[in-house]
């Protein structure tokens, strides 16, 4: 491979490469890791094995020995298909790609072009020798097929064939995830299923010249090896039930994705599929879950009070999905603006300094001492996890120069121990993760293994018999308490009486030593690594057991007030009567936001087609409008009319908002009673539901379902900005009550210990 390049390439590549001494079974890499590099072998042997689709273990693929190559597919970009592993003490030769390409380059067209054949066709058989098709061809028709294939790559979102294009190739997929789809009748596309790695896919139409029946869009970063029309035909006569018997392995894995596509369709997975690599590379995925979020905001909080900088943003896509450890129906997650530390970072590669690092365990991280503030890494990250903010005065700087800002993103709080994020969140809504583990349906479109799954929301104990028990414990003693005062047995001021008030002013600073954890996470995580506790990466939160704990301090301590003080009807106007008053109100207050915190986030989740701030609703209330003019525009007088009479009275209708509350319906169930509501209207009221699609489907009201979503979205709006103001204003209410009460009762104690 060498004898063609000039002494400047050799030069080159003896700089570049590097010698490794690998012991007898240790591996040299493994299957889905970065290619960048080919290698020779100098001494020993390396023998490279490969898991086919259809087989459950790893088979031997081949071995290369002195002088022999392997690990050509560096050349043609993507990840490894194979693992490699030392049969015995071997000493190898690492020669960078990209480096190759160059010495090879310069030596001269022609030679350049002979070395990367040579390269290109390797790495093509070891591929092919992976796949599904490698399974059932022969030597021949493998050389066959080396002589006709060629490489492809598509970036992300890229299309491969459109419905009704010619069908001229097949494809196997050497690394990724191709997604076919087709537009529906109401103009939005429905996933039919993905083909992964190793599958071959477009064969039927070619040897049948037919058009292409569906869409086929690159679900990330892709690597096809591409199949000729005469080439298929070639094989298929030697052998008429190859391409057969290839289809039949990996059937299973095909038949499970495809049924995660239609409940995609169907609605109850959503989104996590649009964006699959996403999925695929994220290996710490900062997810909220939406049913059990109460918008407090104490995770960017924590995150700001810790770095400075909030390294979270609080918007992004929703994903409607399965989650190991939350019950087996679909959850609604958000998935925040944060840095994912991915397998393979593009914002790595693009730093001009070096300032990006990958560690060991994975984590991606800045080093400030590095980073310019250039803005490469933000603008390469496909997910915009990555701010450019102004550097702290006590930052380390570059040296050689003055680099007034600096490139920020999450580092798992490198060095803390826990995510303050997670740490931080009071009802363990927050939690990172790696979703092509952790979530079932991404999973099984991947093909992982289930037996690897993580549980990240791992269940704790339930709350609920000690919430039980308090308030038990509380009724009797109020009870209890008014029976003794309207004996005249007990008197706040002695026995029983002020030992049950004494009490109730210890509960008192318990409630208020809730504000700790809650205000100062890391505080915590300091002291359970005081006590010997374990800090590793938290998947959990610190302040959910803090708030329990607290909910049911709060109970005792009523039934405590109630023992000590006297019944209402016989308050005076005393300092002790108004911090009676004050801690009632509390109290109430406090038990209708932990009530609403039950309640209210899984209603509130299904009317959000995504998470929005405070500060948004006014802002998106605004895009909607626009765009539902906007889709109007150019449409028939068929569909304006609808818009007119029916859509825009439905989406401002003053009670609109609460009756989609009471009727508990989600966003897609009513979306669909508002097509059949406008189907019937127009077809009649005695219209069955095949003759609504059947109406809805005409020309005339073509591009109804985005003005029905729309609508839709803008009765939810308000419905949905209500439900998170009940959020929001309990703990405000309960703070400035409790406060109240803690000033009377510093005045109660006062007075009463003044008078002694």
């Amino acid at each position: 491979m060498l004898r063609g390049l000039d002494a400047r390439g050799r030069e080159d590549l003896a700089a570049a490469g590097r010698v490794a001494r690998v012991a007898a079974e240790a591996v040299v890499y493994r299957a889905g890791d970065a290619a960048s590099s080919f290698f020779v072998v100098m001494e020993g042997e390396v023998e490279l094995t490969v898991v086919r689709r259809g087989d459950a273990e790893a088979r031997p693929l081949r071995r290369s020995a002195a002088g022999e190559l392997f690990g050509e597919e560096a050349v043609v970009g993507g990840r490894r298909s194979v693992t490699a592993r030392a049969t015995r003490a071997t000493s190898l030769l690492e020669v960078p790609a990209a480096a190759f390409q160059r010495a090879a380059e310069r030596a001269g067209a022609v030679v350049a072009a002979r070395l990367l054949r040579t390269l290109r066709r390797a790495a093509a058989l070891d591929l092919l020798r992976a796949s599904a098709v490698g399974r059932e061809l022969g030597e021949r028709e493998l050389e066959l097929a080396l002589d006709a294939v060629r490489h492809e790559h598509l970036g992300l979102g890229r299309a491969l064939f459109e419905a009704g294009d010619r069908s001229e190739l097949a494809w196997v997929v050497a690394d990724g995830l191709v997604r076919l789809e087709v537009e529906r009748d109401d103009g939005r596309l429905a996933v039919l299923g993905y083909v992964g790695k190793g599958d071959l896919f477009g064969d039927e139409e070619v040897l049948a010249d037919a058009p292409r029946p569906c869409r086929a869009i690159a679900s990330g970063p892709c690597h096809l090896l591409a199949l000729p029309k005469a080439l298929l035909r070639t094989l298929d006569e030697r052998d008429r039930g190859l391409l057969e018997r290839v289809r039949r392995v990996g059937a299973r894995a095909r038949e499970e994705r495809e049924r995660v596509a239609r409940e995609a369709v169907l609605g109850t997975v959503h989104h996590a599929l649009r964006d699959l690599y996403r999925m695929e590379t994220a290996r710490e995925l900062l997810v909220i879950d939406l049913e059990s979020c109460v918008r407090c905001g104490h995770c960017a909080w924590a995150c700001e009070e810790l770095h400075g900088v909030a390294r979270i943003v609080r918007r992004g896509d929703k994903v409607v999905t399965r989650v190991e450890g939350r019950g087996e129906g679909p959850r609604s997650l958000l998935l925040p603006s944060s840095c994912q530390h991915c397998e393979n970072p593009t914002c790595l590669p693009s730093c001009p300094t070096g300032a990006i690092v990958r560690d060991a365990s994975g984590e991606v991280r800045v080093r400030e001492s590095l980073c310019t503030g250039c803005g490469a890494c933000a603008k390469a990250c496909p997910w915009d996890n990555i701010q450019i903010a102004a550097r702290p005065l006590d930052m380390p700087r570059p040296e050689g120069g003055v680099f007034p800002d600096v490139a920020v993103k999450c580092d798992l709080c490198h060095g803390r121990g826990e995510s303050a994020c997670v740490a931080a969140c009071p009802v363990d809504a927050v939690v990172r993760l790696e979703p092509s583990e952790a979530l079932p349906d991404v999973r099984a479109l991947l093909g992982r293994a289930e037996g690897r799954a993580l549980t990240p929301f791992a269940p704790s104990p339930s709350p609920w018999p000690s919430y039980v028990g308090a308030t038990l414990a509380a009724l009797a003693l109020g009870w209890t308490g008014a029976a003794l005062h309207g004996a005249g047995l007990v008197a706040p001021g002695r026995g029983v009486g002020l030992l049950a008030g004494s009490l109730a002013g210890a509960s008192f600073c318990g409630l208020l030593a809730y504000a700790v954890p809650k205000r100062r996470p890391g505080w915590v995580v300091s002291l359970r690594a005081r006590v010997g506790r374990p800090t590793g990466p938290s998947r959990r939160s610190r302040v959910l057991p803090a708030l329990r704990a607290h909910l049911v301090l709060g109970l005792l301590a009523t039934g405590l007030v109630l023992l000590h003080a006297p019944p209402p009807f016989a308050l005076r106007a005393t300092a002790g009567s108004a911090l009676l008053v004050a801690f009632a109100a509390s109290a109430l207050v406090g038990a209708l936001a932990a009530i609403a915190y039950r309640v209210v986030p899984p209603r509130l989740a299904r009317i959000e087609r995504g998470a929005l701030l405070p500060e948004d609703f006014t802002r998106h209330r605004g895009e909607l409008t626009d765009a539902l003019y906007a889709e109007l525009r150019g449409r028939t007088e068929v569909l304006k009319r609808v818009a007119e009479k029916i859509l825009l009275p439905y989406a401002t209708s003053p009670l609109g908002p609460l009756l989609l509350l009471v009727s508990g319906r989600s966003l897609k169930d009513e979306e669909a009673a508002l097509r059949a509501r406008v189907g019937r209207l127009l077809a009649g009221d005695d219209a069955s539901d095949g003759a609504i699609a059947e109406l809805l489907a005409t020309p005339r009201l073509a591009g109804h379902a985005e003005l029905l979503r729309i609508a839709v979205e803008l009765r939810a709006l308000p419905a949905a900005r209500l439900l998170t103001a009940l959020l929001r204003a309990g703990l405000p209410l309960h703070v400035v009550t409790f406060s109240v009460a803690l000033a009377l009762l510093v005045l109660h104690v006062g007075s009463v210990l003044w008078v002694r």
